[in-house]
C-alpha cells in the first residue's frame, strides 16, 4: 500500500515539474533580417562546346577531338592556365530517322568545355579565339567575383544587424526591450549572374563587334544574406 502511495506521489511530482517547465518557456521575439550588396564582377566562366556530325561514330568523335585540340592550343597561346580549363561533358549519339524504319542517318558528337577568364578585359579575346578555333556552341557566361567570401560576410553582418534593429523596434512598440540572442539561423542564398550568348555558330566573326568596343557587359552581382534571429523579450 505504501509503495502504491509512493508511486502516486512520484507521478504527481513529475506532472507538477512538467507543468512548471511549460510555464517557464522563454519569452522571445523572432525577426528576419535581410541584406543585399551590389558587387562588380572581376572574372567569368564561359561554357562552350564543339559539335560535329558524320555518317560514322568514329568520324564524328574524331572531328570533335581535332577541334577541341585546336581550342586548347588557342587557350594556351592566350596563357589561360590549366586549372581554368575543364571538360564538362562528352557524348556521342546516333541520329535516327523514324520515318525510315528507325534507320540511323548519322552520328552527333559533342564536347563541352568550361573556361574561367580571370581578367574580364580579355573576355572578348578569349571568345574570339575559341570560335576561330572551331567552337560552335557557347552555352552562357557566368560572371563571378574572386572576393565573394568577403562580400558574403559583409552581407551576413548587415542582415544580422537588420534583424536586431527590427526586433528592437517591435519590442519598443509594445513597451518591451530585447535581451540576449536566443537563436540564430541563416537562410541559404544563391548568387551569380548569367549572360547567355547560346547558339553562337562557328562562322560568327567577332572582329566587327570588338572594333566597336566590348561586346559583353558584366553588370553587377547581387550578394544576398538572410538570417532568422530570436531575442529574449524583457
Amino acid at each position: 500500500m505504501r509503495s502504491i502511495i509512493a508511486s502516486i506521489v512520484l507521478c504527481l511530482t513529475a506532472l507538477v515539474a512538467q507543468g512548471q517547465e511549460v510555464c517557464r518557456q522563454p519569452k522571445i521575439v523572432k525577426t528576419t533580417g535581410t541584406a543585399e550588396l551590389k558587387v562588380t564582377p572581376d572574372q567569368a566562366t564561359i561554357q562552350l562546346g564543339v559539335e560535329r556530325q558524320s555518317a560514322t561514330a568514329k568520324f564524328a568523335k574524331a572531328g570533335v577531338a581535332s577541334t577541341s585540340r585546336k581550342i586548347l592550343a588557342a587557350l594556351k597561346e592566350l596563357n589561360i592556365e590549366d586549372k581554368d580549363i575543364q571538360t564538362a561533358y562528352l557524348y556521342l549519339e546516333p541520329m535516327i530517322d523514324y520515318r525510315k524504319g528507325l534507320r540511323i542517318t548519322n552520328f552527333t558528337a559533342e564536347q563541352s568545355l568550361s573556361i574561367t577568364v580571370r581578367d574580364l578585359s580579355r573576355l572578348d579575346t578569349v571568345m574570339d579565339a575559341v570560335i576561330s578555333a572551331g567552337a560552335n556552341r557557347i552555352g552562357g557566361i557566368e560572371y563571378q567575383s574572386s572576393d565573394l567570401r568577403r562580400y558574403k560576410d559583409q552581407a551576413r553582418d548587415a542582415a544580422a544587424q537588420a534583424a536586431r534593429e527590427k526586433a528592437e523596434a517591435l519590442a519598443k512598440a509594445l513597451g518591451n526591450q530585447i535581451g540576449k540572442t536566443y537563436s540564430i539561423e541563416e537562410v541559404p542564398q544563391s548568387e551569380g549572374y548569367y549572360g547567355s550568348v547560346a547558339g553562337l555558330m562557328a562562322n560568327t566573326s567577332m572582329d566587327e563587334s570588338r572594333s566597336r568596343g566590348p561586346s559583353t557587359a558584366p553588370g553587377q552581382l547581387t550578394v544576398k544574406a538572410s538570417v532568422v534571429v530570436s531575442f529574449d523579450l524583457l
